[in-house]
Parts: C-alpha cells; structure tokens; sequence
C-alpha cells in the first residue's frame, strides 16, 4: 500500500517508467525463486540455485533503485 502510495505521489508508474517496471519484473521473478527456493520436495541443488539467483535478482533491484536505470549493475559488465 505504502509503495501505491509513492508512486501515485511521485507520478512515477510501472509500464511507463523504464527502470520501475523493470524493478517490478525483478520483484515478481525473486518472489517465484523464493518459493522454489523453500519448497522441501525440490532437490538441493535446484534449491541452492534458486536460492543464489534469488540473491542476485535482489541485488539487481537494489541496483536499479540507486541508479534509476533499468540495467542497474549489469550497466557495468
């Protein structure tokens, strides 16, 4: 509610700003490898994978919050 709230304020939306869609996007991914991540019946090595991307899917929201580009850190590669 709290993030609906900023973004009516701010005038700023998902889908006509570049990196803030982009940051949904990432948001909705590091959801769906947090739940591979956690379910028990999936094997170690999926889950350790998932859980590693997750990490790193974190990190490229963080990213693209400080920079404000859709690229965040993988502008640097």
């Amino acid at each position: 509610a709290c993030a609906i709230a900023l973004m009516i304020q701010i005038g700023q939306y998902p889908f006509v700003v570049g990196w803030l869609t982009a940051k949904v996007i990432a948001l909705v991914v590091y959801i769906v490898l947090g739940t591979v991540a956690l379910k028990p019946h999936r094997t170690k090595p999926v889950r350790s994978a998932a859980f590693g991307l997750a990490l790193l899917c974190y990190g490229y929201m963080v990213s693209v919050a400080i920079k404000h580009d859709p690229m965040g850190f993988l502008a640097l590669l």
